[in-house]
């Protein structure tokens, strides 16, 4: 078995003092996610059945260059189907969906309407459980590495679908333990039969899925059909391009011709952000209309757990604003540290 704490000695400089992954007085939780479920592509041209329905590129799974990846299912119109985290399985030629559990059979019968001919076989995974894992204190570079397009706020951004984790990996040979491929602030992703504990040998406490939704709301990452709504969303909105799940250079996929053409314009215009408001006390719904001092909308509700939430906000006007409120509660909004920088904000740039 892989231990974690194995790995601690030597990455101490890098890991330990710098970015803090690791605590002794912090534990890490394990949150079994019973809203997502596994799919299962299995058959030699698996993979290129992806390749031509996914918004990544499957060709650095199949060649190994990353655990695992984060992408869209698009629609023809260029509007999100659904979202997805994909990672090899245990055997070749398979890859193993992560997605929304109330989306599970539309993900299947999407998968099976572009299958035709080709042998492969798909099918919901019920031996296996997701898990997230993580801790509310995980701090992590900011990424000053990257840069967007223009100086314009929200600008486009192109890595091609790759992100380097400073998270380090975990094997073992009954489960799969992966850097979230969103961003380090969600920790660990774990695939397996068996409580994460059992496989992963450092100290974890169970957490709930609101656990997990409320890092998601204060780090800044939309997921499912609850936050991304169906055939309406558009992927660059929901920031797919700075959380690495879109690659602007590989070949045609259903949906791509807005998506790039939305990424040569270099500007989005609206985008997710984490909120905070005044109060826990609120019954503020789905959908509900954030206006700036002077009464304009800037942005509407996408999640709300307590305090914090998520909106897609427009950005021009929200940072720009005096003082923002939904109802009569105060909302706050801000630009998440793992965003890229604009291109005059990096030092030395043109």
């Amino acid at each position: 078995m892989f231990c974690i704490r194995s790995k601690l000695p030597r990455l101490a400089t890098n890991i330990y003092l710098h970015f803090r992954l690791y605590s002794d007085s912090v534990k890490w939780k394990s949150v079994h996610l019973t809203n997502r479920s596994l799919i299962r592509i299995e058959g030699a041209e698996s993979a290129g059945l992806l390749q031509g329905l996914v918004t990544n590129d499957i060709n650095g799974l199949v060649d190994k260059e990353y655990p695992s990846m984060y992408c869209m299912f698009l629609n023809s119109a260029g509007r999100v189907l659904f979202d997805s985290i994909i990672s090899p399985g245990f055997e070749p030629n398979q890859f193993f969906l992560e997605v929304d559990q109330a989306m599970s059979k539309n993900v299947i019968k999407h998968l099976s309407m572009y299958r035709v001919r080709r042998k492969i076989a798909i099918e919901p995974v019920s031996e296996l459980k997701v898990y997230s894992v993580f801790h509310e204190d995980l701090k992590v570079r900011t990424e000053s590495n990257l840069q967007t397009r223009s100086s314009h706020l929200g600008s486009t951004f192109c890595d091609g679908g790759v992100r380097n984790s400073v998270l380090p990996p975990v094997s073992n040979p009954t489960s799969i333990c992966f850097p979230d491929p969103r961003v380090d602030l969600l920790g660990y992703r774990y695939i397996g039969p068996d409580h994460p504990e059992s496989n992963l040998n450092f100290s974890l406490e169970q957490g709930t899925v609101l656990d997990y939704n409320i890092q998601r709301c204060v780090v800044g990452v939309t997921e499912g059909s609850g936050d991304i709504p169906p055939t309406k969303a558009l992927p660059l909105e929901y920031n797919l391009d700075y959380l690495h799940g879109v690659n602007f250079h590989k070949g045609c996929y259903i949906g791509q011709e807005l998506t790039a053409r939305t990424h040569h314009t270099g500007i989005i215009r609206k985008r997710i952000l984490p909120i905070k408001f005044g109060t826990e006390d609120h019954n503020i719904e789905l959908d509900s209309t954030i206006v700036n001092e002077s009464g304009k909308n800037v942005g509407k509700i996408r999640k709300t757990e307590g305090k914090h939430g998520l909106a897609m906000v427009r950005l021009a006007e929200a940072f720009s604003s005096a003082s923002l409120k939904c109802g009569e509660v105060s909302v706050s909004v801000w630009k998440p540290v793992w965003w890229p920088q604009e291109k005059d904000e990096k030092k030395g740039s043109n």
